[in-house]
């Protein structure tokens, strides 16, 4: 890297300082849980070299994890066959990760590797402790805000009823997360008031599988996992999370199948209770941490 990239980046993260301040709310994790910053890597030894999903011969998805020799992750390459109209298709998406030092500050995303025109960046910034302080994408921002060594909430800047607070138990997993909703009229308008939504999440013991990605949190590399609920919720806890409810109801459910390490080998999803008994289940193979 050049001393003027050296020297760009540099000055971004000053600024990301100054960007982001704390929320106007005064969240309580609630918890005796310390967090370490940077987080360790490598705190199972194990690494996830490969994911994959397999519905039927035109329904499945592989996923390929690629480290450098610190143990690094610098590539996930996903390849994606699946059915539409016009009949079998196939897809390829690439992320590739840059660092500074043990720092990740950027991921490059490549839906068509053939063309620059499906390429986009998501920058990471830091502060003096290693702490991932702010996220961009496409000119959005959104901020992570600490108390007593915790990240208790995520907000975007300059907008005062976005923003999500989190609850801890004492193994460190999220168990709650509080954030405001807008309210509707009888015709499905906003009536520019809001009221506070309360999300409560459930794990197992199991530690969850390490891609050494656990500072970014932000980022979900289990594919398909990315949609459905806060990402961060799922990647910075310690376990893996085995449902999330809303108003008391299970949103959704995840199921693991453990190998001789009590790492996941398998894991089914399903929707609520909405479940056919036969979900396709992903793959996870790992290799020793070098």
């Amino acid at each position: 890297m050049n001393k003027f990239i050296s020297n760009f980046i540099v000055v971004a993260i000053l600024l990301s300082l100054a960007a982001c301040t704390d929320p106007l709310v005064d969240p309580d994790p609630s918890t005796a849980f310390h967090q370490e910053w940077p987080m360790p890597m490598n705190r199972t030894g194990y690494l996830v070299t490969g994911i994959s999903y397999y519905a039927n011969e035109n329904n499945h998805t592989e996923a390929v994890f690629n480290y450098d020799e610190s143990n690094r992750l610098v590539s996930r390459v996903i390849h994606n066959t699946f059915e539409d109209y016009y009949g079998v298709e196939h897809s390829i998406m690439i992320d590739s990760f840059y660092y500074q030092g043990e720092r990740l500050y950027k991921i490059t995303t490549e839906t068509d590797p053939s063309t620059t025109a499906c390429q986009y960046d998501k920058l990471f910034y830091y502060d003096n402790e290693g702490r991932l302080i702010k996220t961009s994408y496409n000119n959005n921002e959104i901020c992570y805000a600490y108390h007593n060594g915790v990240m208790d909430s995520i907000y975007v800047p300059n907008a005062p009823m976005r923003y999500t607070i989190l609850y801890y138990d004492e193994r460190g997993n999220i168990i709650r997360t509080r954030s405001p909703e807008p309210i509707s009229d009888g015709w499905g308008e906003p009536t520019g008031e809001y009221e506070m939504r309360t999300t409560e999440y459930g794990y197992d013991h199991n530690p969850r599988p390490n891609f050494n990605l656990d500072n970014a949190f932000v980022f979900e590399p289990i594919f398909g996992m990315g949609t459905t609920y806060p990402i961060c919720v799922r990647n910075l806890s310690k376990n893996n999370m085995i449902y999330h409810t809303d108003s008391g109801t299970a949103s959704e459910i995840w199921e693991y199948e453990y190998n001789p390490l009590g790492l996941p080998e398998t894991m089914r999803y399903q929707f609520g209770h909405l479940s056919s008994g036969n979900e396709p289940a992903y793959h996870f193979t790992y290799r020793r941490a070098e």
